[in-house]
């Protein structure tokens, strides 16, 4: 498989365009995460009895937050990169990789951040933060505020002393690294049934530095043990939306490969819609040209990617003539003998790169 692509081709240039929107989401989250962040959380009452928020306070992160950046977002483009171009020569599996990743990321970031400033819940550390004044006790059948705090209420210190719910070095540790776990085991087709324990290992390496980084913020007093756990079920749930957003389950059969491009090319060299209309516009098969191997190729060709593969033979072709959607025929016969065939079509996903379907097996996912 050639890793060239035409940009020159007006087809190439819409399939990559048409992922533009995707970007444009992902960069709309970015500059929300950013923007919220700016305003001050909700302050909520506690106790100054709590012993949850009476631990001291550390100036320093065990695991600081540049570390989980470089952890969540270069490591997984390299791995990326070398799974997808260094061995498959794929340049959509790249961009759909990365893509993923970064949506993913963006999303939770937003979504940690709105949850953070809404809930404000105080820190474990919270009462060193506060330095209450001494002698301080909760008002009769009422909670304190942090109008009893000593430091400074507008400080750094303060302000994030009400953001422990949930965890965002867990979430944003989870939703890379869950995402880089899913894309590793996709391509090593781990889930195929055949019992490969040495995938397993590979696959729990990235679920094991999340981990790490979660439990370290429990270590530093800066989250409780809920904190955490929310904020890992949010990673997840995020590396997992996005991850199926462009790739199929991961106990389907091709799971190695991304799904097909949302434009599809038209023999006429027209294009036509998205995903979603391409599953109910696919051009039907000419019957008539579909009496040779060489003819059905050229049809189903048709549904190819980017002509990656131009250069092979004919031989290497046949072997893979079902990329777009499998078909199926019944014949009909007429009382003059006559044959009629007519086609209908299972409306599947169409998977980038892969060899054949099983039109019958129930337990097809995507």
């Amino acid at each position: 498989m050639s890793l060239s692509v035409d940009w020159k081709s007006p087809h190439t240039r819409r399939v990559f365009l048409s992922y533009l929107p995707d970007w444009i989401l992902v960069i709309i989250m970015a500059c929300a995460f950013y923007g919220i962040d700016q305003i001050p959380p909700f302050r909520r009452e506690f106790s100054l009895e709590d012993k949850t928020i009476q631990f001291p306070h550390s100036p320093s992160d065990s695991v600081p937050m540049w570390v989980v950046g470089v952890l969540c977002l270069p490591v997984p483009i390299i791995i990326i990169a070398i799974m997808s171009i260094g061995f498959k020569r794929s340049i959509v599996d790249f961009h759909s990789g990365v893509l993923g990743l970064a949506l993913s990321l963006s999303m939770c970031l937003m979504l940690t951040t709105i949850i953070k400033i809404t809930v404000g819940r105080p820190r474990p550390d919270f009462i060193d933060r506060c330095q209450p004044a001494e002698g301080s006790v909760d008002p009769p059948f009422k909670l304190s505020n942090y109008t009893v705090c000593t430091s400074d209420l507008e400080s750094h210190e303060m302000v994030d002393g009400f953001k422990s719910f949930p965890s965002g070095h867990s979430s944003f540790s989870f939703s890379g690294l869950v995402y880089l776990a899913m894309f590793i085991a996709g391509k090593m087709q781990m889930f195929d049934e055949r019992g490969h324990t040495y995938k397993g290992f590979i696959f729990a390496f990235p679920f094991i530095g999340a981990l790490l980084v979660a439990i370290s913020r429990t270590q530093d007093y800066r989250h409780h043990w809920q904190d955490v756990f929310i904020g890992a079920l949010l990673g997840s749930a995020s590396a997992w939306f996005s991850y199926r957003q462009y790739y199929p389950s991961l106990s389907h059969s091709t799971s190695h490969n991304p799904f097909k491009t949302r434009i599809h090319y038209f023999k006429s060299g027209e294009s036509s819609g998205d995903r979603l209309l391409r599953y109910n516009q696919e051009p039907l098969y000419n019957p008539a040209a579909a009496n040779t191997d060489n003819e059905r190729y050229q049809l189903d060709s048709e549904h190819g990617l980017l002509n990656e593969g131009s250069n092979n033979n004919n031989s290497n072709n046949n072997n893979n003539t079902n990329n777009a959607f499998a078909m199926q025929t019944t014949h009909h016969y007429n009382n003059n003998s006559q044959q009629q065939q007519t086609f209908s079509y299972n409306r599947e996903p169409a998977i980038a790169g892969s060899s054949s379907y099983n039109n019958n097996d129930p337990n097809t996912k995507f």
